[in-house]
């Protein structure tokens, strides 16, 4: 069956996003849901945050994640593939004039302060646009004597501008446009009909989304364009790793299992009782990130914020839980980039460039006929990813213990402080968390080289 293509829409400037990482897990997708939710209740919108905050997500939900918003009957968010300002943002609604319609009006309308009158033809496509120029050029021949200007239409003078793409980003083009020498641009929807106008002010200072950082705060793991985009707040339980920002924000950074805990404890300080179905989507985030409790970066609080949450939704935990972590496939039914994209993450180790992945199985028996795969998928990356090191975390989530698949430079291969089966894999006994665990150490190995 064929994958059902997702719908990803451009950003909009009356909203504020709640966003997950890139590549969402179950704790990504359940924290933008239920903060969203959190943020939206009973609060009139700040100047900061826009008018409305709603959840968003930087990736496909995975297989475990769409288990939960299957079970308690919710819809995964929206899709929001880029933060980046595009020329959508920066375009102004212009009445434009027919080719045949009197120059007269045209001159008018430019005559009044108007900086360009942009030309469509019944259609909707551009033939171009008039601008004072033009309106000289016009004015000149009829001083001259060579035209009656009553007699002229705008199609006799239309000049050919810029035609911008509005789903274009304004970065990429900005600079030649500058170069460039004009003022006035005409923008085009993604079927070319016309859209709009925009200007050299407008392509110097674009408007930002804003965006609510949840389960990271490192813009190497955050939706493309975060980097343009205004932050106004942060919710993780992950190392430091966050950009500066223009203006001090909300930043909550807690040494718990997952983001869902630290948003089930933000509802209850608001007094705040979640529907039963954000409930549950609540409980899988902490039940996916701790391993049901098995992972070592469980703390009470999130043990205290899946009983509150399992009472709200009326859910049995360790029966929930046990479906909830069986729903990954294996490795033998998905693909190496799937299985390698599913949950990755990227990382700046003094100057290095590291990328982690991890997979959840319960067996580790269909790994040694996919690791030929998998190491020419890693290879792949690596090279056009710049990376020194390029790791697959395999956690046999029954028994609560971890594999490595790496590939990278042979001195840091050679310090890793790891039991080693052969060149490429690593016995990592019960290392389980990428977070807590396996990314300390890989940064005290990198670090031991300098």
């Amino acid at each position: 069956m064929a994958a059902t293509r997702e719908r990803h829409d451009p950003w909009h400037t009356d909203l504020t996003y709640v966003i997950g990482h890139q590549r969402p897990d179950t704790d990504s997708i359940a924290a933008a849901m239920g903060y969203a939710w959190c943020l939206s209740q009973g609060q009139e919108p700040s100047e900061e945050q826009g008018d409305r905050v709603v959840a968003a997500r930087a990736g496909q939900v995975g297989p475990q994640a769409a288990f939960a918003l299957g079970y308690f009957g919710l819809k995964a968010p929206r899709v929001l593939s880029s933060a980046a300002p595009t020329f959508a943002h920066v375009a102004t609604q212009q009445v434009p004039v027919r080719p045949y319609a009197p120059l007269a009006e045209a001159m008018s309308r430019l005559a009044e302060g108007e900086r360009l009158v942009p030309v469509v033809d019944g259609s909707g496509h551009l033939l171009g646009g008039l601008t004072p120029m033009a309106l000289a050029r016009a004015y000149a021949e009829v001083a001259g004597g060579t035209l009656r200007a009553s007699a002229q239409t705008c199609r006799s003078f239309v000049e050919e501008l810029p035609i911008l793409s509005a789903s274009d980003r304004v970065r990429d083009r900005r600079a030649a446009l500058l170069r460039g020498g004009g003022e006035e641009f005409l923008v085009v929807g993604d079927d070319g009909r016309y859209l709009g106008t925009t200007s050299r002010k407008c392509l110097l200072e674009p408007p930002k989304a804003k965006l609510i950082l949840v389960d990271h705060n490192e813009l190497s793991q955050a939706v493309s364009g975060a980097e343009e985009a205004e932050i106004v707040g942060v919710l993780d339980h992950h190392r430091l790793g966050n950009a500066p920002t223009s203006a001090p924000i909300p930043f909550v950074v807690e040494p718990v299992g997952s983001t869902s805990t630290l948003v089930a404890e933000a509802c209850r300080q608001r007094d705040l009782i979640p529907p039963a179905n954000i409930a549950g989507l609540l409980l899988s985030g902490i039940l996916s990130d701790t391993l049901l409790y098995r992972s070592p970066t469980v703390t009470e609080r999130d043990r205290s914020a899946a009983a509150w949450l399992a009472k709200l939704c009326s859910v049995a935990v360790e029966d929930y839980g046990k479906r909830l972590i069986g729903t990954s496939p294996g490795l033998a039914e998905r693909s190496a980039d799937d299985i390698l994209d599913g949950d990755r993450k990227n990382y700046e180790i003094i100057g290095k460039s590291v990328s982690v992945a991890q997979i959840e199985i319960t067996g580790y028996q269909e790994l040694p006929e996919r690791k030929a795969a998998l190491l020419e998928a890693m290879d792949t990356r690596r090279q056009r990813e710049g990376l020194s090191l390029i790791c697959l975390m395999v956690t046999d989530v029954l028994n609560i213990q971890s594999h490595l698949i790496c590939r990278g430079e042979p001195t840091i291969l050679a310090a890793l402080p790891f039991a080693r089966i052969d060149e490429s894999e690593f016995d990592l006994g019960h290392v389980v968390s990428r977070k807590k665990q396996l990314i300390p150490a890989l940064q005290s190995a990198v670090e031991e080289l300098e």
